[in-house]
Order: structure tokens, then C-alpha cells, then sequence
């Protein structure tokens, strides 16, 4: 029978320092809208990074407030959410399959944060603050144009610091999947293909982060010899 664990009140520090140490080495590859992604242990964690330093500094995200996630899957949503957990926010990712007639999902109301690709929806109007950008890997900025005050997140968190300036508060998002391959162990790194992004499947998504190892995605569009290719161990 399995039981689930407590998160770790250090995972985001841990993830930081797991990428770091899977260095050039594949943290991520994406096959998404133009052709396929690879982002490195030191890629990601800077993308990290950077989003934390934004979300704190410019956006003043304190422990406990609520994001609302409202993107298509893609790594950028990937790393803003861990991002915002290693920041101790309440994340909420929407799903859009099924939305109500006044276009605000289930979940927060009035969110402190929401990160879209649609400023000017409902939800995006009863936030505090608005990070808007395209869930498009190369892009350089957003691709409208932006309601008053939202910001530009992709621009934006181009300036931020590649260091992380932020002590970090307790995580606040999902624990790791017990039972993960150690980072000191790097013979074998654990490579899972996931749906998505890998939101859906969290805990095992941190555990293969945080073993050295990575993940692949979207599965729907990933062939199998692709991947073999990827050195796929697992599904996620």
C-alpha cells in the first residue's frame, strides 16, 4: 500500500541544487509547438531562479499568497509553479476544458497573482497583478497588446538575477515521490515521459528532478523511438 509524504520544507533549495548538479546534462526536453527543446540541469535551474526573483522582487509574492495559473501546458508553466511553491504560494493550475459561462474557473476569485496568455479575460481583471506571456518556447516577448499595469513576464524576467537573491520560505507545493533514485547516484537517472508539462504527475516529476534525472514531453506527440532515443525509464 502506498502512503503519501510530507513535502519537504527545503524542496525548492534541494531542486535548485539537484539541477545544478545535473549541470549540462537534460533536465527537460520539450516537443512542443516548433520543434523540439532541451533544456539543461543549468538551463532550468536558471529559469527558476529567475522567475523567483521576479515573482519576489517585482511582484512582491510573499508565502501564502494565491497564484493562479491560467496557461497551456508547457515548461514555462512548469517553471513558473515551481517558481512560486519554492516561494511558498497556494498554486492553482486551471484546467480548461470545461469553462463557466462568466469565464472565472472554479478556485480563487480575486487571486493576488495570475500568469496567462489571456490578460484580459475575467480572471486576469479580479487579480492584483497580471503576468502575461505566450506559452511559445522562442518567444521574445508577448505577442498582444497589454492591458494597463499587466506585465510583460517574458521581458521582464529576462533582468532578473541569474543568482538567487531570495531566502527561501517553507515549499508549499507537492512532495516528492518517496522511494526516488538518489542524486549521488547518477548511473542511472531516472527519465520519465509525462503528459504535459508533468503538473499532472508532480511528485514523481520532483522525485526524477531531484535524482539527478529529468523528464520528457508532451507523451501525446513523443514517438516511441523518440522516445528511446531520450532515454526514457519511466512513465510519469
Amino acid at each position: 500500500m502506498s502512503t503519501s509524504a510530507a513535502p519537504s520544507p527545503q524542496t525548492g533549495a534541494q531542486l535548485l541544487r539537484a539541477l545544478e548538479r545535473t549541470g549540462p546534462r537534460p533536465a527537460l526536453a520539450w516537443y512542443g509547438e516548433a520543434a523540439r527543446i532541451e533544456l539543461s540541469g543549468h538551463v532550468l535551474a536558471n529559469w527558476v531562479i529567475k522567475s523567483i526573483g521576479h515573482l519576489h522582487d517585482e511582484i512582491d509574492l510573499a508565502p501564502g499568497d494565491e497564484v493562479v495559473l491560467d496557461l497551456p501546458a508547457h515548461w514555462k508553466r512548469l517553471a513558473l509553479a515551481l517558481a512560486s511553491w519554492a516561494l511558498g504560494a497556494a498554486v492553482t493550475v486551471l484546467e480548461r476544458e470545461a469553462e463557466p459561462a462568466d469565464g472565472i474557473p472554479p478556485g480563487p476569485k480575486q487571486p493576488r497573482v495570475v500568469i496567462t496568455d489571456r490578460p484580459d479575460s475575467p480572471l486576469a481583471d479580479a487579480a492584483d497583478e497580471v503576468l502575461a506571456l505566450d506559452a511559445v518556447s522562442l518567444a521574445p516577448r508577448y505577442s498582444a497588446e497589454l492591458p494597463p499595469l499587466a506585465h510583460d513576464w517574458l521581458a521582464e524576467v529576462r533582468g532578473s538575477s541569474d543568482r538567487l537573491g531570495v531566502s527561501l520560505p517553507a515549499w508549499s507545493g507537492p512532495a516528492a515521490q518517496p522511494g526516488a533514485p538518489a542524486a549521488s547516484d547518477p548511473s542511472a537517472p531516472p527519465r520519465l515521459l509525462v503528459d504535459g508539462d508533468g503538473l499532472g504527475a508532480l511528485p514523481p516529476v520532483l522525485a526524477a528532478l531531484l535524482g539527478g534525472g529529468g523528464i520528457v514531453g508532451p507523451a501525446a506527440v513523443v514517438t516511441e523511438r523518440q522516445a528511446l532515443e531520450e532515454g526514457v525509464t519511466a512513465r510519469g
